[in-house]
This record gives structure tokens, C-alpha cells and sequence, in this order.
């Protein structure tokens, strides 16, 4: 039938990504880490995130070279239950995250920053959340050329830090993920936009939509 508008052959949305953390590339080690929930998803980049949670994690654990190891050996990795601890001491929480590396010709997007989100129950039953920041900068003053969308400024390759919540109360039952965030860059459409001749960042957006969408209609 043919295209009718300049959005009509939008059809490859990229779509987002599940990551499952398994010892082996096989399905019996995929599927037991999918029940020990040790998994994340991503809007469709490639970062290597790792989290973990334990009173006994290491202060200085992103510096070490077997951090992993001692992840793994003094908390719970991501999915994980943390069981109650003797006195009131904040368990920590230690975040790794990698930018997606890209591919040739395509680099990965720097990261931006690292968040934690918290959400509990108070001594009356009521939820809350709470979103700290915990590594990198928000205020970098990365963004995107407008006419090309290429990044500009820059983030960070890796970021990593080990965090103890400020709000910690024992008695209550909260939930903790950790959120990677990284340097604004154009949605996939944009760029199919662009592509066409037509620039949402434009004031002209609208006359260049209409040319692009008579064309598609003439042919």
C-alpha cells in the first residue's frame, strides 16, 4: 500500500534488553540465574552493571581487583534477599557499572551517573521511595548536537562506589536496585527523523515533516 506519513516506516525500534548473570552459557546456568533473579534490563545499550548488598562488603571493594569475589563472599548479588543483621548497622551496597563499549564505528554513550532506588514500608503500613544518587555527575553538561545528534562532553567509562543508606531502619522492610543512567543521546526515532529531512529540534520541524510526508505520499 505504501507509506501514508514520514513515520510510517518506523519499524525497527531497537527495544530494550534482559540481562541474565549465569556461570555458563548454557540453560541450565541461564535459568538458574533467571530463579536467582540475578538479572537486569536495559532501554537497549549494553552496560555491565553489577550490584550487591551485605554489612560485610568491603569500604574500599571498587578498588579491589577481586571485587567480584568479594562481592559475591560477603553479600548477595543483585535478585538477592538480605536476611536481618545483629544491632542496627546499615548494610552496603556496592554498584559497578561499564559503559556499553559500542561496536566499530559506533562507540557506546559515556555514563552519566549511578542511582539507588529505595522503597519501604513505614511502622504504619504506608509505601515510600527514594532516589539517591550515589556516583557520577548529573550536572555534566554532556548533551547532543541538534543538527546531527552527535554527543557532546563527556562522562565517564566506568563508575563504581559502595554506599550505606542514610535512612536505614531495621524494623522496616525496604527494597534497594540500582539505576545507570547515561549521557542524554537522541531517541531512535529522532534519527530516522534526521535521516528523512526532518529535525525535531528545528522551528521548521513542521514545514520539513510535511514536505518529508507529500514526498512519501507521491511515491
Amino acid at each position: 500500500a505504501g507509506y501514508r506519513n514520514v513515520q510510517d516506516h518506523f519499524f525497527d525500534n531497537p527495544g530494550g534488553l534482559a540481562v541474565v548473570w549465569a556461570e555458563e552459557n548454557s540453560r541450565d546456568a541461564i535459568f538458574e540465574g533467571m530463579r536467582n533473579k540475578e538479572t537486569y534490563a536495559t532501554s537497549g545499550t549494553r552496560p555491565v552493571v553489577r550490584f550487591f548488598a551485605g554489612s560485610d562488603i568491603p569500604a574500599d571493594a571498587c578498588s579491589a581487583d577481586n571485587m567480584l569475589e568479594q562481592g559475591y563472599a560477603t553479600g548477595v548479588p543483585m535478585g538477592g534477599r538480605l536476611t536481618p543483621q545483629s544491632g542496627d548497622e546499615p548494610p552496603r551496597f556496592l554498584v559497578s557499572a561499564l559503559k556499553d563499549p559500542g561496536s566499530p564505528g559506533n562507540p557506546g554513550t559515556d555514563l552519566q551517573r549511578v542511582q539507588i532506588i529505595k522503597g519501604w514500608l513505614d511502622a504504619s503500613g504506608q509505601t515510600h521511595e527514594e532516589v539517591f544518587e550515589v556516583a557520577g555527575n548529573a550536572d555534566n553538561g554532556a548533551d547532543v548536537d541538534p543538527n546531527s545528534c552527535a554527543p557532546r562532553g563527556r562522562g565517564y567509562d566506568n563508575l563504581c562506589t559502595v554506599w550505606q543508606d542514610p535512612g536505614f531502619e531495621a524494623s522496616e522492610d525496604a527494597f534497594y536496585y540500582a539505576r545507570v543512567v547515561e549521557n542524554p543521546s537522541c531517541r531512535w526515532s529522532t534519527l530516522q527523523c534526521q535521516a528523512a529531512g526532518v529535525n525535531p529540534f528545528s522551528d521548521q520541524c513542521q514545514v520539513q515533516a510535511d514536505a518529508a510526508t507529500e514526498k512519501l505520499q507521491d511515491e
